[in-house]
Order: structure tokens, then C-alpha cells, then sequence
């Protein structure tokens, strides 16, 4: 059997190594790293691995037995009226084999590839849980990070909304503004609630891999930026090296080959050195000598099974060929989904913080008059027009300076009171910022 830690070592450096080496880099892998301890936990507890332990434990008993046949073998036999005499006769028989046409030797090898195959497969199982508890791990920290996200949302929403209705109540903004801003938090509000729904449904999920109600998780899962860039010759060179299901069909070629120097086998006799001994029977004297044996199948149908079993071998080895182009197809994939997550990445925390300022921009204008956002628009337009057409001292130019002046300026009390308020507010924030600095 063997130990859990090195396959919970080799299944975190496939399937999840590249995100988590800048976050863990000199910290102990396996005591820091939560999501290692998951997978442990569910390799070691979830029913299918059992299963595949069993199997390779059963594979390793049929082994030990191939390689016992070597061994002389036991046997005890009773016959009736031998050399005419009346009642039964019984023997006891130790017959060691000699040679057996390569039929031991093809059984042992047999015997090893079914080990070797059942313990890739249980590779297999340990690769797939792992991977399935990554992924639920990874969904989890993700969903969560998202009701953060949508609840920083919810609240600018909220102030929005307040916003809104006091322009509608001042009757700067029409109706249709506030039911607008007031609909588009109910959808933020909507989202959250699924998205809470769904984290407890993957921790649901998280908990039923690992088969314990009080699975939790805190540990923070923080994007590293500066990824190393990835050596894809080395990374596929180990993936195709380790790659359990490649392992699995070859020894299963193996297997097939084993089969094939078996069925060859019975096309010859076997010879062993045989002693009898009669239980019993004074007058009977002990029996020592070679005893050869040979047995056709039925119409030599044991010369047909050889070239079937060759068939069979060699379907086997192109499975080995097709396992290997299967495996470097889902690499190759996943490298190239890689590395446009990434760059989408980039282009979002680039698209975040442009949006950051236009939202920054237009709070500030649209808080700083009681016109509504096309007005002030227009506004800054006509400015513009009269700073490169028009004639400052003209009628005309006299207005569209007001115009500018009443969308960013109104003499009203509340309106007043209203930036004042906003002015202390940032005040406390930039200090607040600095002390905290």
C-alpha cells in the first residue's frame, strides 16, 4: 500500500501548483496550505478511493500467488480397483514443475502489470478527487469574493438611490430616474442572494468529498499578479510522466503481452518431477519420477487464441499512443485557457480602474449641481464652443457662461448644505487616510 502524503504532494503540484507558489513560497507545503489538507482529507476518507486501495491490494495478493506457483504444489488423490484390487487407494502427490513453456513466467508478468494497473488507476481516482476538490475550493473562494464585491455594489446602489431621491424631490431628475436606480439595485440585491446560494451549495459540496459536516473554509485565495511564466516543454514532459491513465493502458498492454507469452505456453508440454505416496498401502511402494503433461483445446482452438491475443496486444499498444495524444490535447488546452485568463485578468484590473475614475468623475459632477447628467453635458459643450468660437462680453456668450455656472452652481440652501457635508466628508477621509498611512 502506498503512503497518502506523496500522492497529496504530486496531486497539488498538477492541479494546483501554479496558483498557490507565489502565495506559499517559503512556507512548508502541506502544514500552511489549506486546501492541501483537503485533498488528504479526501483522498483518505472518500468512498472510491477506498475502493481503488482495495483493488490494489487484491492485485498485489494475485501477485504474490503467480509468483508461489514456482512452488512445488500439494495434491492428494484416491482411485478404485488399482492393479485389481478391491475397495479405493489413496495417494498423496508433491509435483515440482520444471518446465513449463514460459506459462509461470507469463503469469507472474501478467500478475505485475494488473498491480501496475490497478495502482495507476488508483492514481486516476486520487488525480480526480483532487482535482474535483480543487475546483470546488476554488468556486467557493470565488462565489465569496463575489458577494463582497456585490455587496460593496448593493451600498453604492444605496446611495444612488438616496441621491436620486433627493433630485427627484427637488425636481432636478424625473421619477423615472429613481425607479430606474431603485430596480437596478433590486438586481444587485437578486444576485447576492443567488450567489450566497451557491457558495452554500459548493461548500455542501466541498463537505460531501471530504465526508465531514464541519469542513470549513478561511484561508484567503489572493490572484498573484506576478505569476512566473510557465516552461510548457518541462511542465508537459511531467504532466505526460506522471499522467495516471497513460500508466494504466500501458500496463494493460502489458497485460496483453503477458497474455500472449501465456497462450504460447499450452502450445508445448510441461514437465515436472513428480513423488507419490500411498497412504495406507504397505504393499504399494512410494513413486518417484518426470511426469509431462500437454492438452490441446478443442479442434487446437489454443493456436486461434494466440493470434487473438497478439490482436489484443497490440490494440492495447495504440491505446497507449492515443492516451498520450489525448493527455497532451487537454495540456495544451488548458495552457492556452491559461494564459488568455490571464491576460483577461490584466485587461479587467485595467477596465477596473478606468471605470473606478469615470465613476469617481461623474459622482463629483453629478453631486456638485442640481442638473441632470446630459445637462451638464451640454454645458461643458457650450463652454467649450464659446472658449473656441465665440465672444466672451456678447449676449450669447453672457448666457451660455451662466448656463455653465448653473449646472455646477445654484444658489439654495440645501444644495449648499448638501456640499458642505460632502466637503467635510472628504476631508475626514483624506485624513483618516493619511493617519492611517
Amino acid at each position: 500500500m502506498r503512503n497518502l502524503q506523496p500522492f497529496a504532494i504530486t496531486i497539488l503540484a498538477v492541479a494546483v501548483w501554479w496558483l498557490f507558489v507565489p502565495a506559499v513560497r517559503g512556507q512548508e507545503i502541506g502544514e500552511q496550505v489549506e486546501l492541501i489538507r483537503l485533498i488528504r482529507q479526501v483522498i483518505a476518507t472518500h468512498p472510491s478511493a477506498e475502493a481503488a486501495r482495495a483493488e490494489v491490494e487484491a492485485a498485489s495478493v494475485d501477485l504474490g500467488g503467480s509468483r508461489r506457483a514456482r512452488w512445488p504444489g500439494i495434491s492428494v488423490e484416491s482411485s478404485t480397483d488399482r492393479q485389481g484390487r478391491d475397495g479405493t487407494t489413496t495417494a498423496l502427490a508433491i509435483e515440482q514443475p520444471l518446465w513449463t513453456g514460459g506459462r509461470i513466467s507469463a503469469s507472474i508478468r501478467q500478475a505485475e502489470g494488473s498491480y501496475e494497473a490497478a495502482l495507476a488507476s488508483l492514481d486516476e481516482v486520487y488525480l480526480d478527487l483532487a482535482l474535483r476538490t480543487a475546483e470546488a475550493y476554488v468556486e467557493l473562494q470565488a462565489l465569496r469574493r463575489r458577494i463582497e464585491i456585490l455587496d460593496e455594489s448593493v451600498l453604492e446602489h444605496q446611495k444612488l438611490v438616496d441621491s436620486m431621491r433627493r433630485r427627484v424631490e427637488q425636481e432636478v431628475s424625473p421619477a423615472s430616474e429613481l425607479m430606474l436606480a431603485q430596480s437596478r439595485m433590486r438586481q444587485m440585491e437578486i444576485e447576492v442572494l443567488e450567489a450566497r446560494a451557491r457558495a452554500e451549495m459548493t461548500l455542501v459540496r466541498l463537505r460531501e468529498l471530504a465526508g465531514a459536516d464541519d469542513v470549513t473554509v478561511t484561508a484567503p485565495l489572493e490572484y498573484q499578479r506576478d505569476l512566473q511564466s510557465l516552461d510548457v516543454r518541462a511542465l508537459l514532459d511531467r504532466a505526460l510522466s506522471f499522467d495516471p491513465q497513460r500508466r494504466r493502458v500501458e500496463a494493460e498492454a502489458d497485460v496483453a503481452a503477458a497474455e500472449v507469452a501465456l497462450r504460447k505456453s499450452t502450445l508445448f508440454p510441461e514437465i515436472g518431477a513428480r513423488y507419490l505416496h500411498y497412504v495406507g498401502e504397505r504393499d504399494l511402494d512410494d513413486e518417484l519420477g518426470l511426469v509431462m503433461r500437454f492438452q490441446s483445446g478443442g479442434g487446437f482452438s489454443n493456436f486461434t487464441a494466440v493470434g487473438a491475443a497478439r490482436r489484443r496486444e497490440e490494440a492495447a499498444r495504440r491505446a497507449v499512443d492515443s492516451a498520450v495524444r489525448d493527455q497532451r490535447e487537454r495540456i495544451m488546452t488548458e495552457l492556452a485557457a491559461y494564459t488568455s485568463a490571464v491576460r483577461q485578468a490584466e485587461a479587467g484590473f485595467e477596465a477596473a480602474a478606468a471605470a473606478a475614475e469615470v465613476t469617481e468623475s461623474f459622482q463629483r459632477q453629478f453631486a456638485a449641481g442640481r442638473r441632470t447628467w446630459p445637462e451638464v453635458l451640454n454645458a461643458v459643450r457650450a463652454d467649450n464652443w464659446l472658449h473656441h468660437h465665440g465672444t466672451l462680453d456678447s449676449a450669447k456668450g453672457r448666457a451660455l457662461k451662466r448656463q455653465m455656472r448653473d449646472a455646477f452652481y445654484c444658489d439654495a440652501d440645501d444644495w449648499k448644505s448638501m456640499l458642505v457635508e460632502q466637503g467635510i466628508a472628504r476631508q475626514r477621509q483624506a485624513l483618516k487616510g493619511l493617519v492611517g498611512g
